[in-house]
């Protein structure tokens, strides 16, 4: 309710008893899509502070401050001239702020353009607070007064069946209600049919009458905060018998409860700004921890073929003359078992010896594998459990000081998970890019695969570090990381980080491989292209031996 036409009219009502005769002492925006009216008396001073963004809002507070940098002044031929009074249009939300000189300010929050406007007496805009230019010299809008039902044969003709719910129905019959004066309409009035289309004589003369008296009572406002839930609170003009299971607290003056309504939307909406992000990184990590549990089962779940392998191999080598030359398959009585046939496939290209050390080391690298597909396993039960009882206790926090400090005791797990305190993932603890060390403060950073190097490249990479890749190859993007602006690399530190762009290439297996140097700042990615492609201008070609990071630390070290 803390749009309506009724809450901006008792709202105007107190605003024009307490402001006029004060003085139009500043007009600013400090805030993004907030404006700021500052009004003076010899011994008082507020602010209007009115928001056209996401959450539209209108309020007043006592006192002045404004900040001393990234602030911009408005209405200034405005400014030094004394309000004579504040009103609402007739029934319409349209709120006015009425200077001396017979211009005003009209200020609206409904709509896909919600605005203030100075207009002069001439109904000219003077200045606008968005859209300044397209508003300028244009004819001020005019107000449009909801239509009056003060007759039962009015509300019929209004009423529309169509509707999905009793309360849009009520909502489109009275024009001034919103979806709450809507709701305590239908509950007043005891109307239980399922849809509007349902309702009789009898249901409508029931909710006429329920809306009408709500109207008388809405002209004596006895404002409130209803509390929903730890997010929503909603503001009432009135005492609301729908809403009266909930937590209440009463206001004496209207303005004094839009103010407390504003300000716990404002603070409602930064702390979730800070707990959602936080909160469903959590979820995530959690989901990903469930999800890899699952596959690890799966994969510790199927046969161990190292066995398998090991015993082709005992076989082959036991039986190595019995394997003709070219053979892609052989069958050969099993020696360590019952005896029966056993069909070993084997590699035509390779001797039965060779064909028996490949399946030593494949049985190997299959007992490697799985030992640690089992460490991860067990690295993965130690890890989820942790995470399900942080989420569970960041679910109990409803406060921003409650969230600060879960955030202060639990910094090193959600500094692991790559949050920071704001809960948005922090670039340098985001992806776990190799990096090799190159001496003298500078670092390659290595992609490693096609949306790692996106990242690498166009997220993490500062304008004046330099991007290697191999030239006329897949591969990885390689960033140069400098120690600061001005430092450049001496050449032996630039083929090194060259060196490691040729490994990480598929022209790995060269002798020398020409790799492509580029200050970043000339590498873009075209509209459309696939992750890790881009194209680049000013490049310099080394051509390199392509090196591991193994051989290039040591070199370094």
């Amino acid at each position: 309710m803390l749009h309506t036409y009724y809450t901006w009219r008792a709202l105007a009502d107190e605003w024009h008893r307490a402001l006029a005769g004060s003085l139009l002492g500043d007009a600013f925006s400090q805030v993004r899509d907030e404006l700021v009216l500052a009004f003076a008396q010899p011994a008082a001073e507020w602010m209007v502070r009115i928001s056209t963004g996401a959450f539209r809002y209108v309020f007043r507070v006592e006192g002045y401050s404004r900040a001393r940098r990234n602030v911009a002044t408005l209405f200034e031929e405005a400014q030094g001239r004394t309000l004579c009074g504040v009103r609402v249009a007739e029934r319409d939300r349209v709120l006015f702020f009425e200077l001396d000189d017979g211009s005003w300010f009209q200020c609206w929050l409904y709509g896909p353009h919600p605005n203030v406007l100075w207009v002069a007496p001439d109904g000219q805009v003077r200045a606008a607070f968005q859209r300044d230019e397209a508003w300028r010299g244009q004819k001020a809008p005019i107000p449009h007064p909801a239509p009056v039902v003060d007759s039962f044969e009015a509300f019929c003709a209004r009423w529309r069946p169509d509707r999905k719910t009793l309360a849009q129905a009520v909502a489109a019959a009275f024009p001034l209600f919103d979806a709450l004066l809507a709701q305590e309409t239908v509950f007043r009035a005891g109307v239980q049919v399922p849809t509007p289309g349902a309702c009789g004589e009898t249901e409508l003369r029931r909710l006429y009458d329920a809306g009408r008296a709500l109207e008388k009572e809405l002209a004596c406002p006895a404002p409130r905060c209803y509390q929903a839930d730890r997010w929503t609170t909603h503001f009432a003009l009135i005492p609301l018998a729908h809403l009266a299971h909930l937590p209440c607290e009463m206001f004496h003056t209207v303005d004094a409860a839009v103010r407390a309504a504003v300000r716990r939307g404002l603070a409602v909406r930064a702390f979730r700004e800070a707990y959602e992000p936080l909160c469903q990184a959590l979820k995530a990590a959690i989901e990903r921890a469930r999800r890899e549990r699952q596959a690890l089962e799966a994969a510790l779940a199927a046969p161990d073929r190292a066995e398998q392998y090991e015993r082709w191999g005992h076989l082959l080598m036991a039986q190595a003359p019995q394997v003709p030359p070219g053979a892609k398959a052989v069958a050969l009585p099993d020696w360590f078992g019952d005896g029966t046939m056993v069909r070993i496939p084997l590699d035509p290209t390779r001797s039965a010896v060779e064909n028996a050390q490949a399946y030593y080391e494949r049985a190997r690298q299959a007992r490697q594998e799985r030992a640690a597909l089992c460490q991860r396993q067990e690295e993965v039960h130690r890890r989820l459990p942790k995470l399900e009882v942080l989420l569970g206790e960041l679910e109990q926090v409803d406060t921003m000081a409650a969230l600060r400090a879960f955030q202060q005791r639990h910094a090193r797990e959600l500094a692991a998970l790559g949050i920071g305190r704001t809960g948005q993932r922090q670039p340098d603890a985001a992806p776990a890019f190799r990096r090799v060390s190159l001496g003298n403060g500078f670092e390659a950073w290595i992609g490693r695969n096609a949306r790692e190097n996106d990242a690498l490249t166009f997220r993490y990479a500062r304008k004046y570090d330099l991007w290697l890749h191999a030239r006329g190859v897949p591969g990885s993007h390689v960033i140069l990381r400098v120690p600061g602006r001005n430092c450049q690399p001496d050449r032996k530190v630039l083929e090194r980080a060259a060196s490691l762009a040729a490994y990480f290439s598929k022209a790995r297996g060269s002798s020398v491989v020409p790799v492509v140097v580029v200050p970043r700042k000339y590498v873009r990615k075209p509209r459309g292209a696939e992750p890790g492609a881009v194209v680049f201008e000013r490049e310099e070609v080394l051509l390199v031996e392509p090196r591991p990071p193994e051989a290039v630390q040591a070199e370094n070290s």
